[in-house]
C-alpha cells in the first residue's frame, strides 16, 4: 500500500501526518489512526498501513509536531504537555480533510492516549460515523455516544473497574456498539514493538474484529 508524509492545515499552522490509501481511493471509506504517547513513529504508520491493506483510507495526525520517543519517562511528559483542546482541533482537521478528499465515510481508531483521544472526537464531533479505541480512558460525563463503537480493553491494565462499567452502560446509545475485554491481556497489547505485552493472539482477533466492524459501519 502506499503511504506517504502530508501536510494539514489547521489555525495553529501546518500539521504534518502519514496517509495511507488503498488502490482506488479515493472514494471510500476512510480512518482517522492516532498514536500512543511516543509519537507519530513507524509502528503508527503500520497500522495506518495495515488499514490501508483491508480496504481503507488511512491517516494519522503527528499531533506532537515532530516529536517522538522511545524513553517511557519522556512519552509522559509528551503527553502531559499536549492540551487536549489543541489535540481535537488537528483531529477535527484531519476529518474535514479526508472528507473533502473523497471520503465516504470516517471513523477514528487509537491506542493508549490515542485511545482517549478517540472517544473524545467521537464524543464531540458528529462526522465521526465509527470509533474503535484500545484502552484509552474515557469520561462520559452527561454525554451519549454519538456513533457506534467498538472498545477494546485488557483486564491487566490500570484502569478503574467504574470506568468499564460507563462504558457498557452505553452500549445501548448506538445500535452496534460493542465492548471486547481480553482477559490475559495488558496495557498495549497491540503493539508488535513492545514483547513485554504485546499478545500475538490477541492483536489478530482484535485487529478481525476492528476490520469487521469498519467494514459495516463505514460501508
Amino acid at each position: 500500500m502506499s503511504g506517504s508524509r502530508i501536510e494539514l492545515d489547521v489555525p495553529g499552522g501546518p500539521t504534518a501526518a502519514f496517509l495511507a490509501t488503498a488502490p482506488g481511493w479515493p472514494p471510500g471509506p476512510a480512518v482517522i489512526v492516532i498514536q500512543e504517547w511516543w509519537g507519530l513513529n513507524e509502528q503508527v504508520e503500520s497500522l495506518a498501513q495495515r488499514l490501508a491493506g483491508d480496504g481503507f483510507a488511512a491517516l494519522a495526525p503527528d499531533l506532537y509536531h515532530g516529536q517522538q520517543t522511545t524513553e517511557p519517562d519522556e512519552a509522559k511528559k509528551l503527553m502531559m504537555g499536549l492540551e487536549q483542546d489543541a489535540a481535537l482541533i488537528d483531529l477535527r482537521a484531519a476529518v474535514s480533510w479526508l472528507l473533502d478528499e473523497g471520503a465516504t465515510k470516517v471513523g477514528v481508531t487509537g491506542f493508549c492516549m490515542g485511545g482517549g483521544l478517540a472517544w473524545e472526537l467521537a464524543l464531540t464531533d458528529d462526522r465521526v460515523s465509527a470509533v474503535a479505541p484500545f484502552y484509552g480512558w474515557v469520561d462520559f460525563g452527561d454525554r451519549q455516544v454519538r456513533a457506534p463503537f467498538q472498545a477494546h480493553y485488557a483486564a491487566h491494565d490500570g484502569f478503574d473497574l467504574s470506568m468499564f462499567e460507563a462504558i457498557r452502560a452505553h452500549l445501548d446509545d448506538v445500535a452496534g456498539s460493542e465492548f471486547h475485554w481480553y482477559p490475559e491481556a495488558a496495557h498495549a497489547f497491540m503493539n508488535d514493538t513492545r514483547p513485554e505485552v504485546y499478545r500475538a493472539e490477541d492483536a489478530a482477533v482484535a485487529w478481525e474484529r476492528l476490520v469487521s466492524f469498519f467494514r459495516a459501519t463505514l460501508a
